[in-house]
């Protein structure tokens, strides 16, 4: 092997920027080269910087940092990571291409009022769908104690993409706030006139809000979550909303720049730890990269703070203002992982009904109950059977090979998010094949979906959560208690 092979296969295993003389210390130790050179760390240094040299990004190294080495694989590993972590989750992409879409058809608004729910409930509230005459179309509680507070939402649609005063019943809007007890009312639109109706909503304490500013919300909430606080202030004022949004978007993109500080001061005590043996406040507040991104002292305290925290326990002070990481980088992020994992339980555990408070009426806990029109199901053949409705029965037929696509498809949906609904699925399915050469027709073929949905709740391996428009699900057991579900019962019969 020689130094060039060599270094790749020391920077491979390490996982880790080094410089030449480390590389050239493991690749002795291990036996990777043998020279009889005085000076082997000064030749590994010179091949690997020869090769960045002549082959630029086409390398198989590049400098780290200064005196480090490094694989340009890693470079582009971490590329990739961030763009993958910058990507919308599937939810999110359906949410806002259904209010792009949603927002002009005005045969359909009950789709749009659909859509304002789902939005409105991935920001953080608690949304329940209402609608019909002389309510509001979705009421949104924040359950946040003493600062708790309700809002009415008010969905319109327009073919024009305009919506004006003679659209918006101000006297309704003031009974659904009424009778709601809300604290605030927003009526949502592709765009408003102006004039007139602005001073409408001025005279009845109504806010404004287009569709394309909801949007920019969900994705802004999908990158770095807004607080319902700070949600709470777009809801305060009265028209157009659009200055207060482009504020609150400032302000989410400044708290998602405090992540990038986060980074930067983990990977600073990382490099000096791997110089000194140690770091200090001064002397990380004099790197390059930090004094660059404005990060003071005190921001560095706190990033210490956190770090030592005993269920972290990250950092140590070794001295008096000498400190040093105590984990590996990557370990520390699996913890944060399995503080996430938890949040995460524990979000899900959460009851339908919002706590009573004295800000918040309480209503009476929903009962358990199904809510499929299918009670019962059955193998026929090649085909899955559910019967609806007990009290005038009617059958449903699924051909069992459509029937496994359907649940591979819930399956995946499930795995990427903790609430589903035929829609997602519906989405999901279109423009695949539910079976060799026969694609999926759309909405002829939407109550399959229905139908296995249906039938996973018959069985108990999903729950309702409580949303009727749109039906969504939860599971209700781990995932591969249904892998292990369908083979077993989802196959021909005699």
């Amino acid at each position: 092997m020689n130094f060039r092979q060599a270094a790749y296969h020391v920077l491979k295993d390490e996982k880790r920027p080094i410089p030449a003389k480390e590389i050239t210390q493991i690749a002795l130790r291990d036996g990777l080269i043998k020279t009889d050179g005085k000076t082997p760390d000064a030749t590994m240094g010179a091949v690997v910087y020869a090769d960045i040299k002549q082959k630029g990004e086409k390398s198989l190294f590049m400098k780290a940092k200064s005196g480090l080495f490094g694989l340009r694989e890693w470079d582009e590993e971490a590329k990739e990571g961030k763009d993958e972590t910058m990507k919308m989750p599937p939810q999110v992409d359906l949410i806002i291409k259904y209010l792009e879409e949603r927002q002009y058809d005005s045969t359909s608004p009950a789709n749009f009022e659909e859509t304002l729910k789902d939005a409105f409930s991935f920001l953080g509230f608690e949304a329940v769908l209402i609608g019909g005459s002389g309510d509001t179309d979705v009421l949104l509680v924040a359950n946040i104690g003493q600062e708790s507070f309700k809002v009415s939402v008010d969905g319109k649609t327009s073919k024009s993409g305009r919506i004006t005063d003679s659209q918006i019943d101000w006297l309704s809007l003031r009974d659904h706030k009424n009778k709601n007890r809300t604290d605030f009312v927003v009526v949502v639109g592709p765009t408003f006139a102006g004039g007139n109706l602005e001073e409408r909503a001025s005279e009845y304490n109504v806010s404004l809000l287009k569709t394309e500013d909801l949007v920019k919300l969900v994705e802004a909430h999908s990158k770095f979550p807004f607080t319902l606080t700070e949600l709470k202030d777009l809801f305060r004022g009265k028209g157009d909303r659009s200055t207060q949004l482009e504020d609150l978007l400032t302000q989410n993109l400044s708290r998602r720049n405090l992540l990038e500080r986060f980074r930067v001061v983990i990977e600073e005590m990382q490099s000096l730890q791997d110089h000194l043996g140690y770091f200090t406040f001064d002397s990380l507040a004099g790197r390059e990269k930090i004094v660059g991104l404005d990060i003071g002292t005190e921001d560095i305290k706190y990033i210490i703070s956190l770090l030592k925290l005993p269920f972290i326990n990250g950092v140590k002070e070794i001295s008096e203002n000498k400190y040093i990481l105590t984990i590996r980088i990557k370990d520390m992020a699996n913890i944060f992982c399995q503080i996430s994992n938890l949040l995460i339980s524990l979000e899900e555990k959460k009851e339908l009904i919002l706590p009573p408070s004295s800000h918040i009426r309480e209503e009476p806990v929903l009962k358990k109950k199904l809510v499929s029109k299918y009670f019962k199901w059955n193998i026929r053949g090649h085909s899955v059977v559910a019967i609806a409705k007990k009290d005038n029965p009617y059958e449903h037929y699924c051909p069992i090979a459509h029937f496994h696509i359907i649940l591979e498809k819930i399956i995946e949906a499930f795995k990427s998010q903790n609430v589903i609904n035929t829609y997602l699925i519906f989405s999901m399915l279109e423009g695949q094949n539910l079976s060799s050469d026969r694609p999926f027709k759309g909405k002829a073929e939407e109550y399959k979906i229905r139908m296995a949905l249906g039938i996973l709740e018959i069985e108990e391996l999903v729950r309702w959560t409580g949303s009727k428009r749109p039906i969504e699900y939860k599971l209700n057991v781990p995932i591969e208690i249904i892998h292990e579900w369908i083979p077993k019962n989802i196959k021909k019969r005699e």
